[in-house]
């Protein structure tokens, strides 16, 4: 599903984001990736949704090489992943329904069928009484909820969620970290999860890759414990 083979990237300016990464991740994983600022997440998460291409190595998404892909060919790979972002990136002048469709429509999905499945993934994240709202009308909760329900509109077999808890306080965590659980497991979504919250971490349990400096320090199984020093 995910796999990555010794893979190098330095940017244009030499600085040195990632060193000999070397990574699987099967079909209907949840893993979790950790590490301090600087340790390379970034960059990985940016390989992945081939906003850039690796120095060395290889990275490939169900089954496709990501780094050797045209510009061309991005957008229409993009059509298998979803990605939410700590700041939830919602455009604020349409509603909660018309920023899930909004997805649906640039890849040209037919109208009756955007409608239907904008209603489920609202369903699916507790939001199908906010269609109507703005998202200056909801709290931060309720924001990630709607670019989670973005994100799986197309039914993504990839989902990278980055820092999706960030902005949010432990109690509406632990909400978005039972939701994500419930789209990895009603649809074998896998998922990769970027966070600094080791205490969420250690209470939702998963398989944990730990970085550092740009090298893989630890990959953990699921159900181990992330010590507070990785």
């Amino acid at each position: 599903m995910i796999e990555c083979t010794h893979v190098y990237k330095r940017y244009k300016s030499g600085t040195n984001a990632l060193y000999d990464i070397n990574m699987k991740v099967e079909q209907g994983e949840f893993v979790y990736i950790i590490g301090p600022t600087g340790s390379g997440k970034s960059t990985l998460i940016k390989l992945l949704d081939g906003e850039e291409a690796p120095t060395k190595g290889d990275v490939k998404v169900v089954g496709i090489n990501v780094g050797k892909l045209k510009a061309g060919q991005i957008p229409i790979y993009r059509r298998n992943i979803g990605v939410v972002f700590q700041d939830y990136r919602l455009l604020p002048t349409k509603t909660v329904f018309e920023n899930i469709s909004y997805a649906l429509e640039v890849i040209n999905m037919r109208k009756a069928q955007v409608k239907k499945r904008t209603n489920e993934v609202m369903e699916v994240v507790s939001l199908i009484d906010k269609g109507n709202s703005f998202p200056k009308e909801l709290s931060g909760g309720q924001q990630q909820r709607v670019a989670i329900a973005r994100a799986i509109a197309n039914r993504p077999k990839v989902l990278i969620a980055d820092e999706p808890t960030g902005n949010l306080d432990p109690g509406k965590s632990d909400e978005i970290m039972d939701l994500l659980e419930k789209i990895n497991d009603a649809y074998g979504t896998t998922i990769l999860m970027v966070t600094h919250d080791l205490t969420l971490v250690n209470k939702h349990r998963k398989r944990t890759i730990v970085l550092e400096h740009g090298h893989i320090v630890a990959d953990l199984p699921e159900g181990g414990y992330v010590r507070h020093d990785q």
